[in-house]
């Protein structure tokens, strides 16, 4: 089954975020903010390994060019965030005193972003979908999980939601993988997965508080070098 390891991940992420809430009344906003740095640097240490796979700087920096510009003009922050406020609103419906649980789109968006971009979804995914091996999405799921606990716990309720996130985006890497994987080649594997390690940096520093980055306004950036690399590759230049 092509979707068995999106559902699995994007369970074990979900999971990690419920159990998270669990703890959330007993973690006071200094132990919080220092469990949310924490993990800032954990989300750091898991970008650079995947930013150590190689890759060519130039396709990575015009990617992040071209994917900012698509991005932006799509405003994919804005429109997610927006989807977290509607939540938020239903949610202060449905539970008198919500916003003990935290903010939606804070914790929706951020959990997202960190579960789905990275070198383990991208190639987990088309392990999954070329291959049917599900286990480097499996394995990545036990990460999510671990990450999301205490990022739950300090973010609140929009966390587990993130898990919805992972089954639509992995699901559908899968889904294309299994149709046109033989189209892609090693070269536009490691570009895809080093240039999706490079926006998972970006949401360390962000709960670093280094950086304030909308990086959701550049995950397109992790999909241009599908069509960067063959013309690069036809010129001669890779």
């Amino acid at each position: 089954m092509v979707l068995l390891g999106a559902l699995i991940n994007g369970l074990e992420a979900a999971v990690g975020g419920v159990l998270g809430l669990l703890f959330k009344g007993r973690v006071s906003e200094r132990l919080g903010d220092f469990l949310l740095k924490g993990q800032g640097l954990a989300v750091v240490l898991v970008a650079v390994q995947g930013m150590m796979q190689g890759g060519s700087v130039a396709i990575v920096t015009l990617s992040l060019a071209l994917g900012s510009v698509i991005g932006l003009g799509i405003d994919i922050d804005a429109r997610i965030r927006s989807l977290g406020d509607w939540a938020q609103r239903r949610l202060n419906q449905a539970f008198a005193g919500s916003k003990r649980l935290g903010n939606f789109s804070d914790g929706f968006v951020t959990a997202s972003i960190f579960t789905c971009t990275g070198a383990m979804a991208i190639v987990g995914s088309l392990s999954s979908g070329i291959l049917l091996d599900h286990s480097t999405l499996i394995s990545k799921g036990v990460i999510d999980l671990a990450v999301c606990l205490p990022m739950a716990a300090t973010m609140g309720i929009g966390v587990p939601f993130c898990g919805v996130s992972l089954v639509v985006y992995e699901g559908i890497l899968s889904v294309l993988a299994s149709l046109v994987g033989s189209f892609l080649t090693d070269a536009v594997v490691t570009e895809v997965a080093v240039t999706g390690s490079t926006l998972l940096l970006a949401v360390g520093t962000n709960l670093l508080g280094v950086t304030d980055i909308k990086v959701a306004n550049l995950i397109p950036a992790a999909f241009v070098p599908i069509l960067l690399v063959p013309v690069a590759t036809a010129l001669g230049l890779m």
